[in-house]
């Protein structure tokens, strides 16, 4: 017997917080690696002091689209998406719309064959 199980008592499974945002969460279910970075814009005077700190969140996506547009070499290519938004949740947000858009826009080759 596994050191530390006891027969006939079930314990529930005790997770911790969730930490990322729901929007990232959805859009890697969907098949996009997603990154996210922090940068600091930094407005300063004509004497060169410092005036304000802007936050500026970024994060980008990008997916293999071969499963939307055939497995073949040639049809190969990759969806690649980017936003940028003063607060951690606002740029996933704009992501995720991004994303939305990403699945809507037709390659330019699939209107070529159309055509």
């Amino acid at each position: 017997m596994l050191r530390g199980s006891t027969p006939g008592i079930r314990r529930e499974r005790q997770h911790g917080a969730v930490l990322q945002q729901p929007d990232r969460r959805d859009l890697e279910r969907a098949g996009w690696r997603t990154t996210l970075d922090y940068r600091e814009n930094l407005v300063r005077g004509r004497d060169g002091r410092l005036l304000q700190v802007d936050p500026v969140w970024h994060a980008e996506a990008e997916r293999s689209d071969r499963s939307r547009h055939g497995s073949g070499p040639s049809e190969r290519g990759v969806d690649f998406i980017t936003a940028t938004a003063e607060s951690v949740d606002a740029v996933w947000s704009r992501l995720r719309v991004e994303a939305e858009l990403a699945a809507v826009r037709v390659p330019i080759e699939s209107r070529a064959q159309a055509s």
